[in-house]
């Protein structure tokens, strides 16, 4: 046998034994022949369009409650940059601050009425008098006598 008479045998004998023509699906058939299935794909397709338009719905609830809150917060980012600064805008000279205590010489409020009253220039005058209030002495000043300072 001739090799290329053996492919045709061959191709003949699996067009016999599979069909080779193009499938075709007819509807109306499968309808007829599986009506409960075709009612139960038509009753699933209402139920969820309907469910599609409430879905859609809180989609466009939610969207709406989106914008209110952005509105609102460009709102109060408005208005927090238009109220005046509760800080002074420049140095206020009153005088330099008095203190009696040590301790109180460096703590936070006396160093910030400082920058109050004189800015920069009247806090450097505070830390001046800081340090030759506490200065490098060591033993100048006892622990006790600064917590008994701070107590007081």
């Amino acid at each position: 046998m001739n090799e290329r008479r053996d492919e045709k045998w061959l191709d003949e004998e699996l067009r016999r034994a599979v069909n080779t023509t193009r499938p075709e699906f007819d509807a109306e058939a499968w309808k007829r022949d599986h009506a409960e299935a075709y009612e139960a794909l038509i009753a699933r397709g209402q139920t969820t369009s309907g469910a599609g338009r409430g879905a859609r719905c809180t989609v466009r609830l939610m969207a709406g409650w989106l914008a209110a809150a952005a509105v609102l917060l460009v709102g109060v980012a408005i208005l927090l940059m238009q109220m005046p600064s509760r800080d002074p805008q420049g140095p206020v000279s009153r005088g330099p601050v008095k203190v009696t205590s040590p301790v109180k010489v460096v703590s936070m409020m006396t160093l910030r009425m400082a920058y109050c009253q004189g800015g920069e220039e009247g806090l450097n005058r505070q830390l001046d008098a800081a340090l030759r209030t506490l200065g490098p002495r060591p033993n100048g000043l006892s622990m006790q006598d600064l917590f008994n300072d701070s107590d007081s």
